[in-house]
């Protein structure tokens, strides 16, 4: 169930970055982040960048904790090496609540007819900004907006988002998400400090998993599923947890069972497994099936271009690598790996049949392109 500020749903839940207190595997960002603060370098605009779900939202709202929390954040950012602020509560549920004076949170906002998320961030949204920076700083100190993404913007509200970054207010500070920062205005990129951030390593996204889930299980068999959920979820904890929330190895495995039956797909299997992820209130069963076989073809590619195999969840999986690598040529490999992305990138874009959409790429799979 989605965690709420004020009386609107949180698009992250209960996940949600503004509860972060630790950020792991990111310590180059932050040490980027508190070397140019310390020097008085830091640019009052940052472009947090790296693949989604590795810890940028995160980072943004410990960012902006430390800087609200301190009054000379610079000066004790010369002798820290974390953004952690442990011993502020009050400061804390303000920011988890969303109302913090001096921090604006600029999202996809709520639509209250249809009950979901907008698809974009309108420009309505990024005028507030203005409004919000010409005010007074509530708590006298610093003035911080987190866009969370900027990749939602459209262009108008780029174009306003632009207007603000070449006049900055005197002790702002723009925190500026992005998944894929090559699609912004290159105007936008260049007024902006760039702060890379990189997918987690196996260790970090199996902890981090531990503390988010409930039971916190450490037995062998949950020490393995979250292993194997690392495997999947390419560097990404948010990723990670998606899986583990919507029982993604289930789907996973039947994909891999399917695979196993290379070179020719059992028609009955086949169908049951795209009529299942093609039912109403299935999207994730099929996003995540979609992503799945994405995945594998690109590992497969990899394995038929250098030979080295791949690291493997399910029993058969290595077998159907060998049998699928030794049946054609990487270049048709690559043809099936590209047409693949190419149908449910359709699909989702376009809201194409679930099913039919499975059946396609199976069919692909089989006979090539």
């Amino acid at each position: 169930m989605s965690e709420f500020v004020g009386d609107l749903p949180d698009s992250d839940g209960a996940r949600s970055p503004r509860f972060c207190r630790e950020l792991m595997g990111q310590e180059t960002a932050v040490s980027h982040f508190l070397s140019n603060l310390a020097q008085g370098k830091l640019h009052h605009a940052c472009l947090l960048t790296g693949p989604k779900g590795v810890g940028k939202a995160s980072f943004a709202h410990m960012a902006a904790r430390f800087m609200l929390h301190h009054k000379d954040p610079a000066s004790v950012a010369k002798n820290t090496e974390n953004m952690s602020i442990l011993d502020d509560e009050g400061l804390g549920k303000q920011i988890e609540q969303g109302s913090h004076p001096d921090l604006m949170i600029v999202t996809r906002p709520w639509d209250p007819a249809k009950e979901r998320f907008k698809q974009a961030i309108s420009v309505d949204e990024v005028r507030k900004i203005r409004s919000f920076f010409n005010l007074s700083a509530g708590m006298g100190g610093w003035r911080i907006c987190i866009i969370d993404a900027a990749d939602d913007m459209t262009l108008n509200a780029a174009n306003a988002l632009l207007k603000t970054l070449e006049e900055p207010p005197s002790k702002s500070l723009f925190l500026i998400v992005s998944h894929q920062s090559g699609g912004l205005l290159d105007t936008i990129r260049s007024r902006c400090m760039k702060i890379a951030f990189q997918p987690l390593k196996s260790n970090h996204i199996q902890h981090l998993m531990r503390q988010a889930i409930e039971d916190g299980s450490n037995n062998a068999d949950a020490s393995q599923s979250l292993a194997a959920i690392s495997h999947l979820s390419r560097g990404s904890i948010g990723r990670a947890l998606h899986i583990y929330d919507t029982n993604g190895l289930e789907v996973y495995s039947d994909m891999v069972k399917l695979l196993r039956q290379f070179p020719s797909f059992r028609a009955d299997s086949l169908h049951e497994v795209a009529e299942r992820m093609s039912k109403r209130n299935t999207e994730h069963l099929f996003t995540d099936m979609g992503e799945f076989l994405q995945q594998w073809l690109h590992q497969l590619v990899r394995f038929s271009a250098k030979g080295q195999m791949p690291e493997v969840i399910f029993e058969g999986e290595e077998a159907a690598f060998q049998a699928m690598a030794s049946d054609r040529p990487l270049e048709a490999w690559v043809d099936v790996w590209e047409k693949v992305t190419e149908l449910f990138d359709n699909a989702k874009r376009l809201n194409l049949d679930r099913k039919q959409t499975i059946l396609e790429s199976f069919k692909l799979i089989q006979s090539g392109v």
